[in-house]
């Protein structure tokens, strides 16, 4: 195909360069024969006529000629054995159009400002949700999903590289310190009272837990035991069963008109005391080096627990084999879920334009940071690749692109210059009929 391409290039560029060929020599052919018809006697009454086809074909000469230079020097030494200066002039300043396409690539289409306008006229949101709508381009959209995510299963499946991944993963597990990492992680979970709201559900949940007649009937059962176990005397003269069913209610009540309390106080002691444990626990975990100690022997032994490992890495090869013949089958579950959560996705976008206006601030917050970022990397790719080019090749390929149309400069430089020929022998004639008046 790129053969093909190449060949019609060429064949348009030498056609154009026939055609400018043929202007060129028109015009020679016809200074050729005005100089003839000028020194024809037989052609005396018509000297102002050949006059006039003479210096318009002379000027449009020197104009097709100046251009044809000025074209052929772009690209070829001129003449090819010791050219003169300023001739080849793609293939010598080679460098310096790689060096100045690199800035102005970089310049013109990575600056923030200029990537901020074209991602906010194209309303990417927008734009990706009449796509999306269409079933096809959901389906195409994740089909190319479930095979990224294919080929990525079966990179880190390598046997190699998930040797490479969990020995590094390893390693740097090792270096990190739990110590901080925990306390801060315990400091952020109760920020703002949210172990509290914690404590509140877990106190909600035991309350109602303790109120179901399979928990009334288990703590009867243990209370009726342990007055059998510890006064075997008492349990044979009092009727244990229905003292234990009461304790069981007075238990239960008594419970629940403590968590009430607990509930219905945000200064309860027992709230006190809680947030008392916690913020030492915190302190413990960040500054006593004893528990800092435990908690990185136990990182050590989990990660030295070679039956662990043997058991997360048979549930891991199984969690592969199960995605990676659903994603690789025709009827691919995930993919239908891609597919409709895509559509879904869509739906939202188009009904809440205040959605697609958030996504689309925030894609140019990330296009304007990310693409300078990334100029240096591509400018620089730019710039390199030109340079590794061979000059004459370069210059070969930029003619085979736009030769073509540097041809008609050719074409218009005779006709203009031949134009002003035209002209200038208009006035000349005028300026000397003038005179002799």
């Amino acid at each position: 195909m790129i053969y093909v391409e190449v060949r019609v290039k060429e064949q348009q560029l030498a056609r154009a360069k026939r055609i400018a060929l043929i202007w060129l020599l028109g015009a020679a052919m016809l200074f050729i024969a005005a100089t003839i018809g000028e020194n024809a006697t037989s052609l005396a009454n018509w000297q102002t006529l050949i006059g006039f086809i003479k210096m318009t074909s002379e000027a449009a000469l020197i104009g097709g000629l100046a251009d044809w230079f000025a074209v052929t020097a772009l690209f070829k030494p001129i003449p090819p054995r010791y050219p003169i200066p300023h001739t080849n002039i793609v293939a010598a300043n080679k460098h310096m159009i790689a060096q100045n396409l690199s800035e102005f690539v970089q310049e013109k289409f990575f600056h923030a400002q200029a990537i901020a306008s074209l991602v906010q006229e194209s309303q990417p949101a927008q734009a990706l949700s009449k796509w999306l709508r269409q079933p096809d381009n959901a389906r195409r959209t994740a089909r190319i999903g479930a095979d990224i995510a294919r080929g990525g299963l079966t990179l880190v499946n390598d046997e190699k590289i998930s040797r490479l991944f969990t020995t590094n993963l390893s390693k740097m597990l090792r270096r990190i310190d739990l110590s901080p990492l925990a306390g801060g992680t315990l400091e952020v979970l109760t920020r703002e009272g949210r172990h509290q709201q914690l404590l509140d559900q877990m106190i909600a949940k035991a309350a109602a837990l303790l109120q179901r007649p399979a928990a009334q009937r288990f703590i009867t059962n243990k209370l009726h035991l342990w007055l059998k176990t510890e006064h075997r005397r008492l349990e044979r003269i009092l009727p244990s069963a229905w003292l234990s069913e009461q304790g069981a209610r007075v238990a239960t009540k008594a419970i629940i008109s403590t968590i009430d309390d607990i509930n219905e106080d945000p200064d309860h002691p027992f709230r006190k005391r809680f947030d008392t444990y916690v913020q030492q626990l915190i302190d413990d975990v960040k500054h006593d080096p004893d528990l800092a100690h435990k908690l990185n022997s136990l990182r050590d032994r989990m990660l030295d627990n070679t039956v662990l490992h043997t058991y997360i890495t048979h549930i891991l090869d199984d969690l592969y084999a199960r995605l990676d013949a659903d994603l690789s089958s025709p009827d691919s579950r995930i993919q239908a879920h891609m597919a409709t959560l895509l559509q879904d996705m869509a739906i939202t976008l188009d009904e809440k334009p205040e959605v697609s206006a958030s996504i689309n601030r925030y894609l140019t917050e990330a296009a304007t940071y990310m693409g300078p970022q990334m100029s240096d990397f591509l400018t620089g790719h730019i710039k390199t690749t030109i340079e590794n080019w061979d000059e004459q090749e370069m210059a070969e390929q930029i003619e085979l692109n736009i030769g073509k149309d540097l041809q008609k400069v050719r074409i218009n430089g005779t006709l203009v210059g031949g134009l002003i020929g035209g002209i200038l022998f208009i006035i000349e004639l005028g300026i000397g009929r003038a005179l002799t008046l």
